[in-house]
């Protein structure tokens, strides 16, 4: 019944994994849309989508859904606004996010006297790297990540916070009252 008439070759379905049909501004207002209307209070909603975020700028990829849900639990945020969340992390945002934390990471550690193996290294330098040998990098500036993240990932978690409770609360009095209105014209 809701088949298409024309089958999908392999390639159109991977395609369509990688580069959504309707793109990604489609893509992104279900997503806004969906976390509207959950079910729920907006600050269980704002707090759940905020650990996803935050947790986004972890050098531990793998592992990004996984500490948010465990975080989304113990402050009691929404997990589907958690998942939701960590969709800000994904292989498009990773190098930028990764670098901004190494760089953080690194510029915090030399103000406080560290030694840096691998300082000044540019955006464009950074990616080629990074995308060569990840683990290798990884091991060499792990502190450095992991420093720019936990600053990173503060700064997302309020800011995210922020934006979340604002859209939820904000849709859900305009729902109500755009409900009154309808109850009052019967």
């Amino acid at each position: 019944m809701f088949q298409r008439r024309k089958a999908r070759s392999a390639s159109e379905q991977i395609r369509s994994v990688v580069w959504p049909d309707r793109g990604f501004g489609r893509l992104l207002s279900y997503i806004i849309q969906r976390v509207r209307r959950m079910p729920g209070s907006p600050t269980s909603i704002a707090v759940g989508a905020a650990w996803g975020v935050a947790v986004s700028f972890s050098p531990f990829i793998g592992l990004h859904l996984f500490a948010g849900l465990a975080l989304s639990y113990l402050t009691r945020g929404n997990m589907l606004a958690c998942l939701f969340g960590t969709f800000v992390g994904n292989p498009w945002t990773f190098p930028l996010f990764f670098y901004l934390d190494y760089a953080l990471g690194t510029f915090l550690l030399q103000l406080f006297g560290s030694t840096i193996s691998l300082a000044g290294v540019s955006f464009a330098e950074f990616i080629p790297l990074f995308m060569a040998e990840p683990v290798a990098l990884t091991g060499e500036v792990l502190k450095q990540l992991i420093v720019g993240a936990v600053v990173l990932g503060c700064i997302a978690w309020f800011a995210s916070f922020g934006v979340v409770f604002w859209a939820v609360s904000g849709w859900r009095k305009h729902r109500s009252a755009r409900l009154a209105a309808a109850r009052d014209r019967r």
